[in-house]
């Protein structure tokens, strides 16, 4: 999370409206993806430390923007398994709606900070495809053709879904209609394909963490540490309009 490459002024362009980014900036966009239970809380926890103690502010936000009340009530509606009449296009429109506008409030945090996402768009795509039969990559494309800001990096917290699994049950919350194994796994396999094994052009670099047992004290930790702190490669800068 080094911060974007010196370059012309851009404009941003949401849904909504464009939004002017600075032409030179040390801040950066991470967002951190895997299913529930890798330990994305634990993870970006510690990036936190490690990117504040180097003096650079950053700021952390969770999944969803809230600021559209239909949108929220839709993906409420959904992700607590309420009763409800929501087509798979509303569920789409609504999640769309809500990234865009998080998408916007995320450009104008880059402006003096770094910013940190705990999920972002790759989290829609394949929660959605697996609950609701929307493909991954044609929620994907749309944010694409719609500018939807892209991070600079995202970290793939990738563990055995029998560990994510043991996770959540360790909470010792109420758990969602899809924190189960069998869920889990076919969330996993939809992200492996999405970030991994068969990525779109426009997707940001990778960093895959094996979020085992022993990963916050070994080698690992240092090598994420060290892909934050890179800069962003030259053809990964986010998606902007001339």
């Amino acid at each position: 999370m080094g911060g974007r490459e010196p370059g012309t002024d851009g404009m941003t362009q949401t849904a909504d409206r464009e939004i002017s980014l600075p032409s030179t900036t040390n801040h950066g966009f991470l967002a951190l993806e895997g299913v529930d239970g890798s330990g994305k809380t634990t993870t970006a926890r510690l990036i936190a430390e490690h990117v504040r103690a180097q003096g650079r502010p950053l700021s952390r936000i969770g999944q969803h923007s809230w600021l559209d009340p239909q949108a929220a009530r839709v993906i409420i509606d959904v992700r607590e398994d309420r009763p409800h009449r929501h087509s798979h296009q509303d569920i789409t429109r609504a999640y769309f709606r809500d990234k865009q506008l998080q998408a916007g409030a995320i450009g104008q945090l880059l402006r003096d900070r770094s910013v940190l996402s705990d999920r972002y768009i790759f989290s829609d795509a394949a929660y959605l495809e697996v609950l609701y039969g929307i493909p991954a990559r044609e929620t994907l494309d749309r944010h694409h053709a719609h500018g939807t800001l892209l991070p600079d990096l995202i970290v793939y917290l990738d563990v055995p879904v029998n560990l994510a699994a043991d996770r959540v049950v360790a909470r010792g919350k109420s758990m969602r209609h899809y924190e189960n194994s069998y869920t889990l796994d076919k969330v996993s396999t939809v992200y492996r394909s999405l970030l991994l094994d068969d990525p779109p052009p426009y997707l940001p670099p990778v960093h895959v963490f094996r979020n085992t047992t022993g990963a916050h004290e070994d080698s690992r930790l240092l090598d994420l540490f060290r892909a934050v702190d890179a800069p962003p490669a030259p053809r990964r800068q986010l998606l902007e309009t001339s």
